[in-house]
């Protein structure tokens, strides 16, 4: 009990220490800077990483694939990327400008690039991959508007500039996202293919990208294995060979971990066992909170007589759920409750003053009574017609989801509501949850970022993942001038104004804001999660073995020695660094002391 006491004291410290800028320092979609070179104190090796599973094709724009995104990563760049704070930082583009009107943007490639097979890259590439996007409603094609594009400009070969018919302030935030990786035209540009995923395709089952892996093997249900591409532009990757070892089931990818047959833990563990994990001798286990949560959808749906549409109900409902016993037992106090209507990791966009209701019973008592929901002798509350208050609960399978509805099962059992938990296969959960909306209540997860306007995908009445079937006019109009308004700081104003009218209306409840973590061994450095602002989101190319062959040339420390991203114009309204950074360190140290202060007083 000490030591998990102290485990949680010791990392969600560490959170606090490794993700200041993440809580302080504004999205700035703009900001550019270098990612510098690739240099390597120690070369060689082989990085194995325990995989989520297999990829369902190697084309990374077609469709969602998750298991595709981190090895495709590796193979191809982006035009821009994210790193691990979530800011853009430059890929195959070196600068860009974005005019006043956010409807052209220009960006300007690197030079000394070259696909896998020697070919060079040219602004040629660019175009066909996002007229392609286009055609065949690519992944990432409502994320970036594509109904939208008007045409893509090669004004030379390293200058493309996309056009717009109307404002698209987002398009760089979902630039740097998913399903953007350019593809090389020259492979897929051929008139006998009918389609970028067409099967005679050969870079379909072997990828040619410009990233700093190449592609070696695919073993389905083992492994993708990658060779080091020596002629990467930013120079040779450190390690020679990048090995995905494909383990879906989340216990035995840890214990293939623990055995020492992979370096880095790519598959999220059970929670209840990141304390053994993090016990193990030769291994490091770090978190960062994520722009990433669980929350629970109320059934919006325009249904005559459905209990869910009544305002009132969903805050007594609300009020009686202990999120705080969620983060705790379903999330073995790995995890923060949700705090406001968006996550608070894009900070910009986050308004602090929209705060869904707290746990007070008896408050949600108080409201079922003024509604007339009176309880029987069994203590349940009673319908109009005598019949039972209840509500189903639909739900994906999973140890996390499982456990909240439970917990949120026993809290409205307290306040007299019956709640029916129906537990499907992911599958089968979309389609009853989101295409059916057969459900009183929902829960669900995911990513919110890295632009606000990941709130019009989800809660838009045009919304492509709206859960709750949620209709509202103000926050639809809100969120379409939001994604149109160029200057930063009107976005910000009208995407607050949005978390506003969703925190007054409440067409979902904010559960758990998550907590991702980096579990790797301690003899391999360099990872993308300790290099903000110069190595994109899962891309191992400035991994280094502390084991390999020492470099003559290049000490350890230089590394780290690549330009700093550029944060003049992204000091928070309450002034700079040293304004804050005081009040931090201090809140810091006393939660150590308390932590010293509570162990000992334990072990007694």
């Amino acid at each position: 009990m000490v030591k998990t006491f102290t485990l949680r004291i010791a990392v969600l410290v560490t959170v606090m220490l490794i993700t200041l800028p993440l809580f302080v320092v504004p999205y700035e979609v703009s900001a550019q800077t270098s990612t510098g070179s690739i240099t390597c104190p120690y070369k060689g090796g082989t990085l194995i990483i325990i995989h989520m599973g297999d990829p369902k094709s190697f084309n990374p724009d077609a469709k969602a694939d998750d298991p595709l995104y981190a090895i495709a990563s590796n193979i191809f760049n982006k035009l821009v990327t994210l790193d691990v704070d979530y800011n853009v930082i430059p890929d195959l583009a070196e600068s860009w400008e974005v005019s006043p009107d956010a409807k052209a943007f220009t960006f300007h490639l690197r030079k000394n690039v070259k696909w896998h097979d020697g070919t060079p890259f040219t602004c040629k590439d660019v175009k066909y991959t996002f007229e392609a996007m286009q055609k065949y409603k690519g992944v990432a094609y409502s994320n970036l508007k594509l109904d939208m594009l008007e045409g893509i400009t090669c004004r030379d070969d390293y200058t493309a500039e996309f056009r717009f018919s109307d404002s698209n302030a987002p398009f760089l935030g979902f630039l740097a996202w998913y399903g953007t990786f350019v593809l090389p035209e020259h492979l897929y540009n051929k008139t006998e293919y009918t389609d970028w995923m067409d099967p005679n395709i050969p870079a379909l089952s072997k990828p040619v990208g410009t990233g700093p892996f190449k592609f070696v093997e695919y073993v389905k249900g083992s492994h993708v294995t990658l060779e080091a591409n020596k002629d990467y532009f930013a120079g040779a990757p450190c390690i020679g060979k990048l090995v995905f070892k494909i383990i879906p089931d989340a216990v035995a990818a840890m214990q293939s971990f623990l055995a020492g047959e992979g370096d880095v833990l790519g598959v999220t563990p059970p929670l209840s066992e990141i304390p053994r994990i993090n016990s193990t001798e030769g291994v490091l286990v770090l978190a960062r909170p994520m722009p990433s949560r669980y929350f629970m959808a109320y059934n919006m749906a325009q249904e005559k007589g459905r209990i869910t549409l009544n305002k009132d109900v969903r805050f007594a409902i609300a009020y009686a759920i202990n999120r705080t016993e969620i983060v705790e037992k379903a999330f073995s106090g790995y995890g923060f409750v949700a705090k406001g209507m968006y996550v608070p990791a894009i900070a910009w966009a986050y308004n602090p003053n929209t705060q869904p209701p707290s746990y007070n019973p008896a408050k949600a008592e108080e409201i079922l009574d003024r509604l007339g929901y009176t309880k029987g002798p069994d203590g349940m509350r009673r319908l109009p017609d005598g019949r039972v208050l209840e509500l189903k609960l639909v739900i994906w399978q999973g140890a996390q989801t499982e456990a909240m509805a439970q917990i949120i099962k026993e809290n409205l059992r307290k306040i007299g509501i019956e709640v029916k938990i129906e537990v499907l296969e992911l599958g089968a959960f979309q389609e009853k949850a989101y295409k059916d909306k057969d459900f009183d209540m929902s829960i669900t997860n995911g990513f919110w970022g890295p632009d606000p306007h990941n709130m019009h995908m989800r809660f838009s009445s045009k919304g492509s993942h709206n859960l709750p079937g949620y209709v509202n006019p103000v926050t639809d109009d809100l969120l379409e001038r939001a994604a149109k308004e160029p200057d930063l700081e009107k976005r910000k104003q009208l995407y607050w104004q949005a978390q506003e009218e969703f925190a007054k209306e409440l067409p979902y409840f904010p559960l758990v804001d998550v907590v991702g973590f980096y579990i790797s061994r301690t003899d391999w450095k360099g990872f993308y999660w300790e290099l903000p602002g110069k190595v994109g989101i899962n891309v191992y190319a400035q991994v280094w073995w502390a084991k390999g062959v020492t470099t003559t040339s290049l000490q350890p420390t230089q590394t780290t020695q690549t330009t700093q991203p550029t944060q003049t114009a992204t000091t928070t309204p309450g002034g700079g660094l040293e304004q804050w950074l005081l009040p931090v360190v201090v809140v810091i140290v006393v939660l150590v002391l308390v932590a010293l202060v509570l162990t000992r007083r334990r072990g007694t």
